[in-house]
């Protein structure tokens, strides 16, 4: 019996052997393209929903080293909490 839906471990379960098994498949650079669509993509979902301070934070928290570098390029500074 064929089924449209599965349980949510189930699910869970073939998501991620789904992933898992896709990215085992990726050559190098094929798997660098993507992780920087879903960076950009995860900072512009940040922007969107919440404008460039989250953005920043979200930057900040992903590389700190490499925010703070690009950051004294544009002498940008990041208000204290």
């Amino acid at each position: 019996m064929k089924v449209t839906e599965l349980n949510d471990k189930d699910y869970v379960a073939f998501a991620r052997r789904f992933v898992n098994e896709t990215v085992d498949a990726m050559d190098f650079e094929e798997l660098r393209s993507r992780v920087v669509e879903l960076v950009h993509e995860d900072l512009q979902k940040s922007y969107d929903d919440l404008g460039q301070t989250a953005a920043f934070e979200n930057m900040s928290a992903w590389n700190c080293d490499v925010f703070d570098n690009i950051a004294e390029n544009y002498n940008l500074e990041m208000e204290d909490e």
